[in-house]
């Protein structure tokens, strides 16, 4: 098995563990319970998760799946040890201060979490209820600097030893980066196994992702461009189409492409298309679709045009074909070509153009204000350093003591550590309390006295 694929249990793939809308997570710090319950009356089905600290969201998800990736890969051990910096280069994610203190926070916000199957975990011919966290513990060891990350056992146990699972592709996960196109993907994971269609009320869907959109048009905008997204960067290729029914309703049909083993004979008979050695050739190439850039026909088509009508004609008309292109991509390319049918796009680019000129004057004002706020923060920050050089050493520590107090509960360890490791939240802490006794100052300084006129005797 391939060290990038992550066992899942399909009870994870079904219900959402995590949180879509990130600046709604931001402010729930002080908890959250989110309660999804299906059935009624003795049938009802409830899951729940809930924690005393903000929800996860995607950034956490890929967290917690490269972790439980580096557990199945070390035959499910129940603690690792990784470095920060291994953590995030794995992730994708820059090797930073920011960074780090995400990574642990992530790890805390996993710590709070509680799930909750109440009657709802599904184990083949019933339901059972099933509770249960994901990290029991975290921590960072003195000496060597690494994380040490202990699961809940558990949860643990559950993805070994369930006997419904599927697998998800760590690194496919990571590049859809979309949080709408990563939930749906878990839905399609789970439900792509043994059959080759799945048709779904949208609104319903959107109920089971869960979505904010309520009216099924709507779902279907955002659904699109999620399952674009999903076909170009996953192994799972599939396509939605839609059925109106009465009332506005739209019926989502989802279609797993056939498998491409039986085209293989005739592949052989055919021969390969040879590239000509022509750069603007090669450039049109590769704005087609990634998993079209080697179709012998649909580049026959592309070299044909390109020979015709030249180099611009043919890049406008690709451009058109992957912009409004839905199904049979060729065809839809072909009959571009044919027609011309990107002189409409090419026309209302032109037409934009003429207002581009307002919108870079916008740009350029907001770029000078920029600057002039980057330019003030800069003097602000040398007031600063100046300021905490000329005062006592006992003001100083007042000041430390009163950043220390704001930093967060689970970042918050001695103050004599705090200053061995020069926090990035307690140095900024301490920039913002000197600023602010800095401008008091000022605001409290007397201004300069005009001298008073004598009085002309007479």
């Amino acid at each position: 098995m391939s060290k990038e694929l992550i066992k899942q249990d399909i009870n994870l793939l079904e219900y959402p563990l995590w949180f879509q809308d990130e600046c709604e997570a931001e402010k729930s710090e002080t908890g959250f319970t989110w309660r999804i319950t299906k059935g009624e009356n003795s049938d009802t089905k409830e899951f729940v998760l809930k924690t005393s600290f903000k929800p996860p969201v995607k950034t956490d998800l890929i967290f917690l799946l490269y972790l439980l990736m580096q557990s199945q890969n070390q035959s499910w051990k129940d603690e690792i040890k990784l470095s920060r910096y291994q953590i995030l280069k794995q992730c994708g994610l820059s090797r930073n201060t920011q960074w780090y203190d995400r990574l642990e926070e992530s790890l805390e916000r996993w710590k709070k979490v509680e799930i909750q199957f109440n009657g709802a975990f599904y184990k083949g011919k019933e339901y059972e209820t099933l509770h249960f966290g994901v990290v029991d513990s975290w921590g960072i060891e003195k000496e060597t600097k690494k994380l040490r990350i202990r699961f809940s056992p558990e949860y643990l146990s559950m993805v070994q030893n369930t006997a419904y699972y599927r697998f998800l592709n760590f690194n496919q996960v990571k590049a859809l980066r979309s949080p709408l196109a990563t939930r749906l993907y878990q839905l399609l994971v789970k439900t792509f196994k043994n059959r080759d269609t799945w048709e779904i009320d949208s609104v319903l869907l959107a109920e089971k992702i869960p979505m904010k959109q309520k009216f099924p048009a709507h779902i279907v905008l955002k659904i699109k461009p999620a399952m674009n997204r999903i076909y170009k960067y996953t192994d799972l290729k599939v396509t939605v189409e839609e059925r109106k029914k009465a009332r506005g309703e739209i019926v989502l049909i989802f279609t797993k492409e056939a498998g491409q083993p039986k085209e293989r004979p005739q592949e052989k008979k055919t021969q390969a298309f040879v590239m000509p050695d022509n750069d603007e050739f090669k450039k049109l190439v590769a704005m087609l679709p990634r998993e079209r850039q080697r179709q012998k026909t649909l580049l026959e088509t592309v070299l044909a045009a390109f020979t015709a009508k030249g180099f611009d004609y043919v890049a406008w008309n690709i451009r058109y074909a992957n912009e409004k292109a839905r199904g049979n991509y060729p065809a839809y390319l072909l009959k571009s070509l044919r027609g011309n049918f990107a002189e409409v796009m090419r026309e209302e680019m032109e037409i934009r153009q003429t207002t581009d000129s307002k919108r870079t004057e916008e740009a350029q004002a907001r770029q000078i204000k920029l600057t002039e706020d980057q330019a003030r923060e800069a003097r602000e920050s040398a007031m600063v350093q100046e300021y905490l050089k000329s005062i006592p050493t006992e003001e100083l520590a007042i000041i430390e003591l009163e950043a220390h107090a704001k930093l967060p509960s689970f970042l918050r360890k001695s103050i004599e550590e705090v200053r061995k490791e020069n926090h990035i939240s307690f140095r900024c802490f301490i920039r913002e309390i000197a600023l602010k006794r800095l401008k008091k100052q000022v605001a409290e300084k007397p201004a300069p006295q005009q001298p008073e006129l004598a009085e002309v005797v007479g």
